[in-house]
């Protein structure tokens, strides 16, 4: 199941399923590694006058506000509303609990910790000297407390089911310890009051930060809600929750995860918590032509410094910690013609660095990394055909095929394009010429063999042998995007009207990957449909039309955004194409970064 909530601050993170459980839980790196909760889920209970139930057997409604997540609900006669945010100064999630009602009423937490992404060796106690259950393993620490004393606790073995049990009869044991596959509960007895989940590398660490945060539970909570809000003044509901998840997803080791969901396990037990390059750069760019450059910096410092490899180049996706992620491109492939990486994400990675900068004029960043971009510059300068001068064969942004793909050519064009302006920066006159040339020849190139002129399209892939992949693709709009066409080249035109009529989705509309797309599909008649409808390939299509003056028809993307968005503000990576329901992972860093893309072609000027 998709997510339906999400709070993160760069250094822990939470994502919600529908009944307001935590499903997902990272510290203090934002990767499937530290995912403290994986395949797990923290409920919450009520119990009335000697009623019982679950969050997820009652009433209740979802909403979203910047980074607060909200539950509201009812049960027996007693309404409730559960607020969560982050804090702005501390590894933890803090929440608010209120409760309006007759009787006693007192609220039970099930905590569902596998700390390192495993369940196996972990522990669990009650401290009594802070009120808290701790749960440990190694340098991973957390603490469940609240702002009032606890009225009850528990900690027991998952497997044996105690603790769910506890829950459940209203009244739990306080069974002090246990080892191994561990989970725990607390309650609180009253009707308003704070609850704490405190993240750390050691005991001493966690206390320290609940007692800050037990000072005065009330102006920390406002401070952190507020804190958010003046951060992110946006009118646009939808644009405030895209900025605030980007904001959310970057980790404070320059880490950038693709998305955080974890519920893509089923499919190939792997998830997409991995920093992607090309991913992460696409989102950085929005971010920093947005003002919030601070948040991005790392992200590039690691690109060039630890992340680039020795020739120059990328690799496919890395793990926070910077080892390799894992991967499906083969390594037989490498040799004098192709590599078994994407170089679009190499591409992109320079071309994001140019937005940084003008953004943030941080000559101490240029400075320092680029040593990296000129080496990596370098690659993509050289590696190419010397025939054609297109690049060599390496996979595409999609991930699936070998060879020389308008998207890559595309951001090498931009990438090159973008090492000439920071060579001159920096005075390498000499540089910025040989980058420039390279960048001239590729864009040629490309305008030459990659326009199908019967069909008046431009190819998504070509090969090295002069095979071409007639497959109508929306990816071969960053032709247009990324400045190697003129968006009002008859060509782009045209173009862009065969993406139109072949990728539309007529039962829900959007736009799909490309023709026949296979990834993800669900029950139903595909007969008449190229595939799932796409965030990102939709908000391609709509800056296209804002660049050439059709606003309108951008605005009408912009509004079926809006529709497939859930209630809550968050965007999937694709769409069901029979029910709008959401789709693969949720929410997609790089759906709510194409969305604010979109959004800001149409609001400029022209």
């Amino acid at each position: 199941m998709p997510r339906h909530l999400f709070v993160g601050n760069g250094t822990i993170a939470a994502l919600y399923d529908s009944s307001f459980n935590i499903v997902d839980l990272y510290y203090p790196l934002m990767d499937q590694h530290h995912n403290h909760s994986v395949g797990g889920s923290f409920r919450i209970g009520i119990w009335h006058e000697g009623k019982f139930a679950w969050l997820s057997d009652v009433e209740h409604n979802l909403s979203q506000d910047g980074m607060r997540a909200r539950v509201e609900g009812s049960f027996d006669g007693v309404k409730f509303q559960i607020v969560d945010t982050v804090s702005m100064q501390h590894p933890a999630i803090v929440r608010r609990v209120e409760a309006e009602g007759q009787g006693y009423v007192r609220f039970i937490f099930y905590n569902d910790f596998r700390l390192n992404n495993t369940e196996i060796g972990d522990t669990a106690f009650y401290d009594p000297s802070l009120d808290a259950v701790m749960h440990y393993k190694g340098s991973t620490w957390f603490a469940v407390a609240s702002s009032q004393q606890l009225y009850e606790y528990t900690t027991g073995r998952r497997d044996q089911g105690t603790v769910l049990k506890d829950c459940e009869d209203g009244a739990l044991g306080k069974n002090p310890i246990a080892q191994g596959s561990v989970d725990s509960a607390v309650s609180v007895a009253a009707n308003k009051f704070y609850l704490y989940i405190v993240a750390g590398e050691d005991r001493e660490s966690v206390a320290s930060s609940l007692g800050s945060l037990r000072k005065h539970p009330a102006e920390h909570f406002e401070a952190d809600a507020k804190y958010w809000d003046v951060m992110v003044p946006a009118e646009d509901p939808l644009e405030k929750q895209s900025i605030m998840v980007l904001l959310g997803h970057f980790g404070r080791a320059g880490e950038m995860p693709a998305s955080l969901d974890t519920s893509i396990l089923k499919f190939n037990l792997d998830t997409y918590a991995y920093l992607w390059p090309r991913d992460a750069v696409m989102c950085a760019t929005v971010l920093d032509e947005r003002g919030y450059w601070s948040f991005t910096r790392g992200l590039y410092e690691r690109l060039f410094t630890e992340l680039l490899t020795s020739e120059g180049y990328l690799f496919q996706k890395y793990n926070a910690d910077g080892t390799f992620g894992s991967t499906w491109h083969p390594f037989t492939v490498n040799g004098p013609r192709s590599r078994n990486i994407q170089e679009d994400e190499t591409a992109l990675a320079i071309y994001g660095l140019s937005v940084h900068f003008r953004a943030s004029r941080d000559y101490a960043l240029l400075r320092s990394v680029y040593e990296g971009v000129d080496r990596a510059a370098r690659f993509l300068a050289d590696f190419r055909d010397e025939r054609t001068k297109l690049p060599l064969m390496s996979y595409d942004l999609w991930e699936e095929r070998l060879g020389v793909h308008a998207f890559t050519v595309a951001s090498v064009v931009a990438g090159l394009r973008a090492a000439a302006q920071i060579a001159g920066t920096l005075g390498f006159w000499s540089r910025e010429h040989k980058y420039l040339e390279a960048a001239n020849e590729v864009a040629a190139a490309a305008a030459q063999m990659m326009f199908d002129s019967n069909n008046k399209y431009f190819y998504r892939m070509i090969n090295l042998d002069g095979e071409v992949d007639p497959t109508v693709d929306s990816s071969v709009l960053s032709l247009m995007l990324l400045g190697v066409v003129d968006p009002m080249d008859p060509r782009a035109k045209s173009t862009a009207q065969v993406i139109r009529s072949r990728l539309w989705v007529p039962t829900i509309g959007g736009i799909a990957r490309y023709e026949n797309d296979q990834y993800q599909r669900v029950s139903g008649d595909y007969s008449k449909i190229p595939g799932n409808p796409w965030l990102i390939s939709t908000m391609w299509l709509a800056q296209y039309y804002a660049l050439v003056g059709e606003r309108d028809e951008a605005r009408k993307l912009l509004e079926w955004a809006r529709s497939v968005a859930t209630p809550t503000g968050l965007l999937p990576e694709q769409v069901n194409p029979f029910d709008r329901s959401p789709l693969s992972v949720m929410p997609l860093a790089w759906s709510h970064a194409e969305y604010l893309r979109a959004l800001r072609s149409v609001r400029q000027p022209g």
